[in-house]
């Protein structure tokens, strides 16, 4: 038998009689102003061999007029290797930066998707692009601890053979304990950390969600 948990709006929760609380899919608490996103995007042609360390890959900033906050939840990032190399070689590695003072321009600009298209409003996270060679724009501010995760760059030694091809790719799914907050002008990045090889091209897609209140 359930037990309901009453507050002040009514029932708030049940529990079975053993005392474990039962749960529902439901409908998310929409703000007025805010909601529930997603990103996605791609390299257009494949990332080149030897790209140095400090690559600007990625971005998505908050708007600098921004009045509330956005809170990332998660990063789905696939990488693969298109090139291979004959031997073995180090990994470069790929991280997920945070930044301020940064205007994007360059790449690919992408489109968020809104959940709940007749809820909240628009994101305010208003520029997000990707390249795969480099952004550019102004003189970004990197946090002394502005690394929130980290990957290796995908590698293969030896050489493909005639006929066959690479279709595999190394996906990533980076969470945390809790969401990665951006206040106003706040952005995060896809940044290389290491070098990458230098015989070796590959290529990414990532997808990126988040909500803003």
């Amino acid at each position: 038998m359930a037990v309901p948990i009453v507050g002040n709006a009514g029932v708030v929760a049940d529990v079975d009689e053993a005392r474990n609380i039962q749960t529902y899919q439901g409908i998310p608490g929409y703000p007025a102003a805010g909601g529930y996103y997603s990103v996605a995007g791609h390299t257009t042609s494949v990332v080149a061999a030897a790209l140095a360390a400090d690559t600007l890959l990625m971005s998505a900033r908050m708007a600098t007029g921004s009045t509330r906050k956005a809170y990332i939840s998660r990063m789905r990032l696939h990488m693969w290797v298109v090139l291979a190399n004959a031997a073995g070689v180090d990994a470069g590695i790929i991280g997920l930066r945070r930044f301020t003072a940064q205007t994007p321009t360059g790449g690919t600009q992408r489109t968020p998707s809104r959940f709940g298209p007749s809820k909240g409003s628009i994101t305010d996270i208003t520029d997000v692009r990707d390249s795969n060679a480099a952004l550019t724009g102004t003189a970004p501010t990197w946090p002394a601890d502005g690394i929130i995760a980290q990957a290796p760059i995908p590698t293969i030694a030896g050489a493909i053979a005639a006929g066959y091809a690479n279709a595999a790719s190394l996906e990533y799914v980076f969470e945390w304990p809790a969401p990665v907050e951006l206040a106003a002008g706040d952005g995060i990045a896809l940044r290389t950390i290491k070098a990458a090889p230098a015989t070796i091209t590959w290529g990414f897609s990532y997808t990126m969600y988040w909500f803003e209140r």
